[in-house]
């Protein structure tokens, strides 16, 4: 397994990791304009300067490529939230009967081909057969998809999902690992090898990323420095020669980009399960419980049932507004999960306050909501921070969760409950 010392920094022509700010991935703060390009400028283990340095970076080759694409747009793409490019227009016409014909696991294995090229090749629509490729190689056993940019293999990936190798750019994953952001232990417990790429191409820095089956790439690919770095190396080779126009099948390409679409692996949620792992529900209590006099049982059992009735009464009133909830996040077992219509991420603790328990609720409901944020945040999970609590007496919580970043709500004051989550949508600390 690669460590980060056997990956030093790429030099040259890579992404630095000067003036970094504590803001976390894809929060809205300072906004820097170059041309028509916008980024938020900020991330914990990115900055402006970074965005500035791989415009520079692609405008110094000269390509056809910016006749398509701007540098200083590409470069601002490469940083911004995962999402992949629209299913429509696509780059060519396919056969809608197409998708009844592969068994399920051919079929998301041309899902996720079709998903990635839309995730990281620049301008993908409009630069298929003339800036990559999608190949379907019949020959190989089992059968192999591949995604070529420039003259380089991006993706490859056996059609029967159980095996996926992606080429990254390795200056944002190795800036992600110097901050804690990456974890190649947690990798590695997943069976993702990374190991320096010797490919000769354009003497890019490169790694070569290894998954044993498309859950666990697909996963990977939750991770936004990896996304960074894919985006960063086909724009990068994409700007270089391009000699495979007579290899270009562009029903392959389109079964690919039909086949993430039927599979809904257009939408981001595909990859992060919704804004949340696992449906809500709820607590159980166990028949026998503790019989020391210091145990209250019924008070237990008591807050138990209050915890739950918060949780379902927060999941009703954002079922009504339109986002769905759930339990968990990433592999964090926050006690609920959810992105608003908007696309805003959030975790939320829930507390429930039966008397004589206020203080110590409040200080443990704030205690673990921020252990939960930092831990997201270290893979590259950016969400707003909310305590749940049945009521609050003491006028100084809210500030002291806001001097936190965190969102308090209170059961009793349930209809002010959508300004404040509106007001609070998109605000990350860490």
């Amino acid at each position: 397994m690669a460590s980060a010392e056997s990956h030093p920094r790429p030099q040259g022509e890579a992404v630095t990791a000067s003036h970094r700010t504590d803001a976390t991935w894809g929060l809205p703060g300072d906004v820097v304009r170059r041309g028509d390009a916008e980024v938020d400028a900020g991330g914990t283990w990115w900055d402006a300067g970074d965005v500035e340095d791989v415009a520079e970076m692609l405008a110094s080759r000269r390509s056809r490529l910016w006749q398509v694409v701007n540098p200083a747009e590409m470069a601002a793409w490469v940083f911004e939230e995962p999402a992949p490019s629209p299913v429509d227009p696509a780059p060519v016409d396919v056969d809608d009967g197409w998708g009844s014909g592969p068994d399920e696991a051919v079929h998301e294995a041309w899902a996720f081909a079709g998903w990635v090229a839309r995730m990281v090749v620049p301008d993908a629509t409009n630069t298929a057969g003339k800036y990559w490729i999608l190949s379907h190689l019949t020959d190989a056993v089992p059968a192999r998809l591949r995604l070529t940019v420039g003259v380089l293999e991006i993706l490859g990936l056996d059609e029967t999902g159980e095996r996926v190798w992606l080429r990254s750019h390795a200056a944002p994953i190795v800036s992600a690992m110097d901050v804690g952001a990456v974890d190649l232990e947690d990798w590695g417990r997943r069976g993702i090898d990374m190991e320096e790429d010797g490919t000769k191409t354009l003497a890019e820095e490169k790694v070569l990323l290894s998954c044993p089956d498309l859950d666990t790439a697909r996963w990977l690919l939750r991770q936004p420095p990896v996304v960074a770095g894919l985006r960063l190396l086909s724009c990068w080779v994409a700007a270089g020669p391009y000699s495979f126009e007579g290899r270009y099948r562009p029903e392959i390409v389109g079964r690919a980009w039909r086949a993430s679409e039927l599979l809904a692996g257009d939408d981001i949620d595909a990859l992060t399960g919704g804004g949340f792992d696992r449906p809500y529900t709820g607590v159980t209590m166990t028949g026998d419980l503790p019989a020391q006099r210091s145990f209250d049982a019924d008070a237990y059992r008591a807050g138990g049932d209050e915890h739950d009735r918060l949780c379902r009464s927060l999941i009703a009133h954002l079922s009504r507004s339109g986002s769905a909830a759930g339990s968990g996040l990433a592999g964090v077992n926050v006690d609920l999960a959810w992105r608003d219509v908007d696309g805003h991420q959030f975790i939320a603790e829930v507390k429930s306050v039966l008397a004589g328990n206020e203080v110590e609720q409040l200080r443990l409901g704030l205690g673990q909501v921020l252990d939960y944020r930092h831990r997201l945040a270290a893979h590259g999970v950016a969400a707003t921070a909310v305590l749940l609590v049945s009521h609050c007496t003491d006028p100084a919580w809210p500030a002291i969760c806001a001097d936190s970043g965190v969102l308090l709500l209170t059961a009793e004051e349930e209809p002010t409950w959508p300004a404040k989550l509106d007001a609070a949508a998109g605000t990350v600390h860490g």
